[in-house]
C-alpha cells in the first residue's frame, strides 16, 4: 500500500476496539498501524524525536476517553511539526475529531508562542519562591486550630481523577471512614470526585492555555489556596488534609497563611516517579514542592515502612511521621454481594474458574508478567477451564489487550475497561481467583506502594496469588492468607493459578483467612483512626 494509506493510531486512553473503529469510519480502507502510548511516555527527548520521525503516511492518531480531561494538547499539537504524516488528528470515544495540519501549526503559531513565554516566567518565578520558602519555612504546630469545620479535605489536582484506580479509591475510602466516625468535614477539589460521603467544592482552574502541565499545575496552587480561603471564610478548620500531588503546596499555603497544621497523606516521591515512570523535564520544580511541603506539614502519612525510611533519610523528624497501609471498606467489599449475576453478565459456566485483576494497567502492576501467565495457561490446554477477566485501563492496557485478542475473541479473556465501583465488587465477587502480581521498582529500590486493590481482594474472600515483595508480603502470609509468588517470575505465577484453580477447599480457606484479616486490621475505620489518631478533633476555642 503506498505511504499515503497508512494511519498510526495511539490509543493514549480508553477502548482499542473503539478507536480502531472510529478510524476505519473516517478513513475507509485506510491501513491502520498501532504504536504503544508507552513508547512516547516513557521515552526520552531524543527518543520521541526518533520514533516520530519514523512515521510517514496520512496521518497520526491520537485517541482519549475524554478530550475534555487532556492536559497536553498544545504540545500534541505541534508534534505535527516532527512526524511526516500530513496530519495528526485528536480524537476520542465521543466521536470528537480535530484534526491538525501545518496549516493549523502556522495560525495558531503566535498563542503558542505568548503560551510557551508565559510558562518560562512562571517557571521562573516558582523556581525562585520555592528556594526562599524552603529558606525560611516554618511548621505550624499541631495545636493550634480553629472551630467547626474540623477538616478541610484538599484534592489541589484541576485534572479528572475518573472512577476507578488505587487513586480515587483511597480517597473514596477515607472520606467514608471520616463519615463513619462522624468526623466533619469540608472537601475541596480541582474537579468533581467519585464520592458522596460529603459535599465536593469545586476550585475552577484558570481559562489560560498551558503549554506545559507542570506551569499550569503550579499556577494552580495560587487558585485553589485563594479558592478554599473565600469558601472558609472566617470559619477556619481545625485540620488541613491533602493529599499528595505533584508540583502542589496548596496545602503549604493554606496552613501558613491560616496558621492551620497541616497532616499530608504521602503515597510516594512524585519525583522520583518522574524519573523512572513517567519522564517529566520538569521534575526538579516538582521535587522542590515535594520538598516545601514535607516541610511544612504536622505530620505526614505514609502507607508503607519503605516510605517513612525514604522520609527519614531526607531529613523528616520520626515524630512526624506515621505508617499507615491501605485499607477497605468490608461491608462493600465483601462474599455474596453479586456472584451469580456477574457470572451471568460475564457468561461464565459453573464449572469454569474464573481468575480476576482489577488496576490501572500500570508498570508496577505486573501487567506483562500476567500476560505471559495467561498465554502459559491457556495454550497448554489446563485440566480445568480457566476465563480471566481484567477489569480497568492504563498505560498497558492496549499492549495487553493486542496481545491477548485471540484469546479474548474466544471469550477466555474478558477486558471490561474501567467499571462503576459496584459493578467492579460484583465482577470480583463472581471470580474464583484473584491475582496481583506487582514486579519491582526499576532502579533496584524497594516497593513502596500499598495496593488498595490487595485489600479489596482480601474482603472479597476469594484466593489471592501476589507477590512476595515489601508491604504485600506483611500484610498476607504465604499459604494462609493468600499463595505468594516470586515477584516477576512468570512461571510461578502461571503454577500458583493452575493449583489454586484445581484445589477449590485451598482458595476457599485461603479466602475465609484474608477476609477475617482485612475486617480485623484493614478497614478504613482503623485507617482514620490512625492516620487522626491523638490529635483533638473537637472543636477549640480560638
Amino acid at each position: 500500500m503506498a505511504k499515503g494509506g497508512v494511519v498510526y493510531l495511539c490509543v493514549w486512553s480508553g477502548d482499542a476496539k473503539r478507536a480502531r473503529d472510529l478510524v476505519g469510519n473516517r478513513r475507509p480502507g485506510i491501513e491502520i498501524r498501532e504504536f504503544p502510548h508507552r513508547m512516547l511516555r516513557v521515552s526520552g527527548f531524543t527518543e520521541r524525536i526518533r520514533l516520530l520521525r519514523g512515521f510517514r503516511g496520512r496521518a497520526i492518531v491520537f485517541y482519549f476517553q475524554s478530550l475534555t480531561d487532556f492536559k497536553h494538547r498544545q504540545i500534541l499539537g505541534c508534534i505535527q511539526f516532527l512526524h511526516r504524516c500530513q496530519e495528526t488528528v485528536l480524537c476520542d470515544q465521543e466521536g470528537r475529531w480535530e484534526s491538525i495540519g501545518n496549516v493549523d501549526i502556522l495560525r495558531s503559531a503566535s498563542g503558542v508562542l505568548v503560551s510557551i513565554l508565559l510558562d518560562v516566567k512562571t517557571l521562573i518565578f516558582w523556581w525562585c519562591y520555592l528556594h526562599l520558602w524552603l529558606m525560611r519555612a516554618k511548621l505550624v504546630p499541631a495545636h493550634i486550630g480553629g472551630a467547626n469545620p474540623e477538616i478541610a479535605y484538599l484534592i489541589p489536582n484541576p485534572a479528572n481523577m475518573g472512577s476507578g484506580g488505587g487513586a480515587i479509591s483511597h480517597i473514596r475510602g477515607f472520606l467514608y471512614g471520616l463519615k463513619a466516625a462522624r468526623i466533619t468535614c469540608r472537601v475541596f477539589s480541582g474537579t468533581a470526585l467519585a464520592q458522596d460521603a460529603f459535599e465536593n467544592e469545586i476550585i475552577a482552574a484558570g481559562s489560560r492555555p498551558y503549554f506545559f502541565w507542570g506551569a499550569a499545575m503550579l499556577s494552580y496552587n495560587f487558585v485553589f489556596a485563594r479558592g478554599v480561603q473565600r469558601y472558609l471564610a472566617s470559619d477556619a478548620p481545625r485540620f488541613f488534609y491533602q493529599r499528595h500531588f505533584a508540583f502542589s503546596i496548596a496545602g503549604a499555603l493554606l496552613s501558613r497563611r491560616l496558621k492551620v497544621p497541616l497532616i499530608l497523606e504521602y503515597n510516594g516521591s512524585e519525583a522520583w516517579v518522574a524519573k523512572h515512570w513517567d519522564p517529566n523535564p520538569l521534575r526538579n520544580w516538582i521535587r522542590l514542592c515535594e520538598d516545601v511541603t514535607l516541610r511544612c506539614a504536622a505530620r505526614i502519612i505514609v502507607v508503607s515502612d519503605v516510605l517513612r525510611e525514604e522520609l527519614l533519610e531526607r531529613g523528616i523528624p520520626a515524630d512526624r511521621i506515621r505508617v499507615n497501609p491501605n485499607a477497605v471498606d468490608p461491608n462493600y467489599f465483601y462474599p455474596g454481594r453479586g456472584r451469580e449475576l456477574g457470572r451471568r453478565q460475564l457468561d461464565v459456566e459453573p464449572d469454569e474458574v474464573l481468575i480476576g485483576f482489577v488496576g490501572t494497567f500500570s508498570l508496577w502492576h505486573g501487567i506483562e508478567i500476567l500476560q505471559q501467565a495467561i498465554v502459559s495457561l491457556l495454550s497448554s490446554s489446563p485440566p480445568r477451564r480457566l476465563r480471566f477477566v481484567l477489569i480497568g485501563d492504563g498505560l498497558l492496557h492496549g499492549e495487553m489487550r493486542s496481545a491477548l485478542a485471540a484469546y479474548e475473541s474466544t471469550g477466555e479473556v474478558i477486558f471490561t475497561g474501567p467499571l462503576p465501583r459496584d459493578k467492579v465488587a460484583e465482577f470480583l465477587d463472581a471470580s474464583d481467583i484473584l491475582v496481583s502480581p506487582h514486579i519491582p521498582m526499576p532502579d533496584g529500590s524497594r516497593f513502596f506502594g500499598s495496593p488498595t486493590k490487595l485489600f479489596e481482594y482480601m474482603a472479597m474472600g476469594k484466593g489471592i496469588v501476589a507477590s512476595r515483595l515489601d508491604q504485600l508480603a506483611e500484610v498476607l502470609e504465604h499459604d494462609r492468607t493468600a499463595w505468594l509468588i516470586t515477584p516477576g517470575n512468570v512461571e510461578e505465577l502461571a503454577e500458583a493459578i493452575l493449583r489454586l484453580a484445581l484445589d477449590q477447599p485451598k482458595r476457599e480457606a485461603l479466602g475465609s483467612a484474608a477476609r477475617r484479616a482485612a475486617v480485623e486490621r484493614h478497614c478504613w475505620s482503623h485507617n482514620v483512626a490512625c492516620a487522626l489518631g491523638d490529635f483533638n478533633l473537637a472543636p477549640s476555642r480560638r
